[in-house]
Formats: structure tokens, C-alpha cells, sequence
């Protein structure tokens, strides 16, 4: 019998290291877009939930803010889609207690999300 066909490969993500946005920008669109993806995820327990900021720094995403809150490390990232020109934003809330993160992705165009979801998801595991 034949082999099923090779599960097509996911287009490669390429951000913008040009992207810009003040905080009320970030806040005007955060407010204005739908969610388009939400996801929840166990970290594992010696997550080093501080590197994530400079980690994704690294490929064009950018920190809006960041900050604790109890037991809970709160995110605000942006990036934009070097192909499509979309601008993707994220709140990613890590649980220091639970180790979960949490995370809402905003888009201005929904074709890079899954990519950018799976980016971020990706860097946490790293950690």
C-alpha cells in the first residue's frame, strides 16, 4: 500500500524587525480586535518565565510591557508579518504557582496567527 502524502510543511514566519507602536496604538488596536486565537499551556517547572521577553526579542517580537502581578507574570507583545503586513499582539500571563501560561493572540489579518501562536508557545518550552 502507498504511503500517505507528507503533511505539507508550515510556512516559516518572517517578522518585521521595522514594526513600531506606542502604547496607545498597542491599546487602541488591543481594544478594536477580535481574539483570534486563545491557548493554555504547562510550563515546565523550572520555566525561567523572565528570558521570555529577550528570547522573543531575538526574532522582531517586541515588548510592549511586562510586569507581576502576585504570582502572575503578565506580557504585552507585538510583531507584524514581514509577507502579509499583519500586526499580531499578544498577552501571555504565566501562573508562577501553577506554571500555565496563558495566551490571547489579536491579528489584523488572521494568516499568521497559527504561526505566531506556535512561535510563542515554542519559546516558552525553551525556557
Amino acid at each position: 500500500p502507498a504511503s500517505p502524502p507528507a503533511a505539507p510543511a508550515t510556512p516559516s514566519l518572517a517578522l518585521s524587525p521595522a514594526v513600531v507602536l506606542d502604547a496607545a496604538a498597542f491599546q487602541a488596536r488591543w481594544a478594536s480586535l477580535a481574539a483570534a486565537d486563545t491557548w493554555s499551556w504547562q510550563c515546565a517547572p523550572t520555566l525561567a518565565v523572565d528570558n521570555l521577553a529577550p528570547r522573543l526579542a531575538e526574532l522582531y517580537v517586541k515588548c510592549m510591557a511586562f510586569g507581576n502581578v502576585n504570582d502572575l507574570a503578565k506580557f504585552y507583545f507585538f510583531a507584524q508579518d514581514a509577507a502579509s503586513g499583519s500586526v499580531m499582539l499578544a498577552e501571555v500571563i504565566v501562573n508562577r504557582t501553577s506554571m500555565t501560561a496563558t495566551a490571547t493572540i489579536k491579528a489584523t489579518l488572521p494568516q499568521p496567527v497559527p504561526q505566531f501562536s506556535q512561535l510563542l508557545r515554542e519559546k516558552l518550552a525553551t525556557l
